[in-house]
């Protein structure tokens, strides 16, 4: 029984889920965020239930692959049905994307295609090179959704700078993972990470004590990502979970640039969070 629970947390990535609650933040303080609490917890329950579905989709897809390259994972070591993964999961994302019908049409417009993106890169991600442009976009529609279901009419520039952080921070993590089961690092998408906060740099500072905090924080992780690939041997894992916790530094940061010290404050602890949990159950 431990070892079927143990399984689903993996297939889950459940430690990752955290930056989906930081994620959803930024996207709420774009749209200028509300009073009203129910719309954000709902739309981060969305979001994390559409995330934990194709992490879920991401193994079914995978399972031929991870037969010969990772046959520990939950399917191929036979802890874990595929057909039962691939019901959950999808039905995870269905009823997530459905329920969204209560929040409007551009709402469910928004996570009807972030639901197609998540969809579109489980099932391409190992065959088509570029699928590294819809990982990024998966994340920057989560910014769109969430600023959505705080006003029909979020910034424009803050939404764009926003979308051209993420979508990179995204892209590099995406890239440096794709070696992950060689041990030869690709190192060059590490340069990524800081184009990400050089592109966050654009939104007009609102709060400058909070946005040093939080850059010196995030400048610390990308040291500390750089130095577990620049070693012999690279230490490809560590970096990618590093970069993966990172997410929640990165919405820290344009928290900041935005002037939201509780939103801010929030998702460090996410970033906390995700490090810590990422010991016992590694989120990739």
């Amino acid at each position: 029984m431990t070892s079927r629970i143990r399984a689903w947390l993996d297939i889950l990535r459940i430690s990752n889920a955290p930056t989906c609650v930081s994620n959803v933040l930024v996207g709420w303080m774009i749209g200028g965020g509300t009073d009203t609490l129910w719309p954000l917890i709902f739309i981060t329950l969305v979001v994390i239930a559409i995330y934990l579905g194709g992490m879920i989709l991401n193994d079914v897809f995978d399972a031929g692959w991870d037969r010969l390259h990772r046959p520990d994972r939950p399917i191929p070591s036979g802890l874990i049905r595929r057909g039962t993964a691939g019901l959950i999961g999808g039905a995870l994302i269905l009823i997530a994307t459905a329920s969204t019908v209560f929040l409007g049409p551009a709402v469910l417009t928004a996570t009807c295609l972030l639901s197609a993106l998540v969809l579109a890169y489980d099932a391409c991600h190992r065959f088509w090179p570029a699928a590294v442009i819809g990982m990024s976009m998966c994340r920057c529609m989560v910014y769109l959704t969430a600023a959505l279901v705080a006003t029909n009419a979020p910034s424009a520039s803050w939404l764009l700078w926003s979308m051209l952080a993420i979508g990179l921070w995204t892209a590099g993590i995406t890239l440096i993972a794709r070696r992950e089961s060689t041990g030869k690092p690709m190192r060059w998408p590490v340069l990524l990470l800081p184009l990400a906060v050089l592109a966050a740099m654009a939104i007009q500072v609102q709060n400058w004590p909070l946005t040093i905090l939080t850059a010196l924080l995030l400048f610390l992780q990308i040291l500390w990502i750089m130095a577990c690939l620049l070693r012999r041997p690279a230490g490809i894992v560590p970096a990618v979970l590093g970069s993966i916790a990172g997410f929640s530094l990165l919405d820290a940061f344009l928290l900041g640039l935005l002037d939201a010290p509780i939103p801010a404050m929030v998702a460090v602890c996410c970033f906390a969070v995700v490090t810590i949990i990422h010991r016992p159950l590694p989120g990739t």
